[in-house]
């Protein structure tokens, strides 16, 4: 009996350690992941979402995504952005992003059931950051709306390639 009560604990033990190395590796290649919820899904169009990112290697190129969780209660199918990069030592470049949030049929994009949608929505990749330092990246919603309802959270992902 102890035999088999020693077994199972060793595979049960494997099997959970085969399920966690598995989670570790599907995301080997993130570098940077943050989304800020915004209070009430709503977003006032002069609300920006400020991320942060230390860049020390100025060789490897960098996949870029945004990600965006909304209300199935959202109204349109797709929102514009406004990111603004600020270079550490001065300079910014400001870009302007349209990301499809529901397919032309209707149905929503992106995972998740019941009333919330999360989108990886990828932008560009093989970016290359030409110095090293703090990048001030900030995205704010440029809809045709002061107050955008229906986005609970937004944010960007970098990964290395």
């Amino acid at each position: 009996m102890k035999r088999i009560l020693s077994d199972f604990l060793k595979i049960r033990l494997l099997l959970m350690l085969t399920v966690a190395m598995a989670f570790t590796a599907c995301d080997q290649d993130k570098f940077f992941d943050e989304s800020l919820s915004l209070s009430g899904d709503q977003w006032p169009k002069d609300e920006a979402l400020s991320f942060a990112i230390n860049i020390d290697d100025t060789v490897s190129p960098y996949r870029f995504h945004i990600n965006v969780r909304n209300s199935t209660k959202y109204s349109y199918n797709n929102i514009y952005f406004f990111l603004t990069t600020e270079y550490p030592g001065g300079g910014f470049s400001q870009d302007t992003i349209e990301c499809q949030l529901a397919a032309k049929s209707g149905n929503w994009l992106g995972k998740g059931t019941g009333s919330y949608r999360d989108n990886r929505i990828f932008i560009r990749e093989n970016i290359i950051f030409p110095r090293k330092g703090i990048y001030t990246l900030r995205l704010r919603q440029a809809m045709r709306e002061d107050v955008l309802h229906g986005i609970s959270e937004a944010g960007v992902r970098l990964e290395k390639q």
